[in-house]
């Protein structure tokens, strides 16, 4: 286990430089497997707003998995924001959070909840905030898709007398390149805006 999060470290090492404004949902419903690691790195591209105003970004980003037990995971995701044109850029914080398969049916889906929080710059506000999301992902060979939902609680909403939650609905494509590599398709939606994601999924 632990060598191979060794190996992951330094795929992640060599594929960040490589590789709108919040993280994408690069997540899908299927679980990792107990004692299994998985990367996922990859990119957005998001617009801050609609129209010749707005500013576009692409946002390299990756997620580390690691099957704790069978239909249980836990996942660490970040990112970096760079400003299309200036280059101007920032760190976007680090998510943390478990998933749980509640529903696994072989060849047709798979349903799963999770929860989480951590710190980002733009994805929960002024920083800090903690989430509940739900999963889909179909496994029919004619209907690729995933769909994730997440419900947003920023503690800032919090400390300004009120609790706000936001949601964040993301859903795609993810593309069997190979036994332990997949390709997400995806395209979110915060905050009324919408950002296309592109991730390669590696499991070991």
């Amino acid at each position: 286990m632990a060598r191979r999060c060794l190996v992951l470290a330094a795929l992640i090492a060599a594929a960040w430089p490589a590789a709108g404004q919040a993280l994408n949902l690069l997540e899908t419903a299927g679980p990792i497997g107990s004692q299994e690691v998985a990367l996922t790195f990859g990119a957005g591209i998001a617009v801050t707003e609609l129209g010749e105003g707005g500013t576009w970004y692409i946002v390299p980003q990756g997620r580390l998995a690691i099957g704790l037990l069978q239909g249980l995971d836990l996942g660490v995701h970040s990112g970096w924001s760079s400003e299309i044109g200036t280059g101007t850029g920032k760190w976007l914080g680090m998510l943390v959070d478990v998933k749980i398969t509640s529903v696994h049916v072989p060849d047709m889906y798979t349903l799963a909840w999770g929860a989480g929080g951590g710190y980002g710059l733009d994805f929960f506000g002024s920083g800090w905030g903690v989430f509940i999301q739900i999963l889909f992902e179909s496994h029919v060979p004619l209907l690729p898709v995933f769909v994730n939902y997440r419900s947003i609680l920023p503690f800032d909403s919090i400390a300004e007398g009120s609790i706000a939650f936001e949601g964040y609905l993301a859903g795609g494509l993810q593309l069997r390149l190979a036994p332990i590599a997949r390709l997400l398709l995806a395209v979110d939606v915060y905050r009324g805006l919408a950002s296309l994601g592109l991730g390669l999924e590696i499991a070991f």
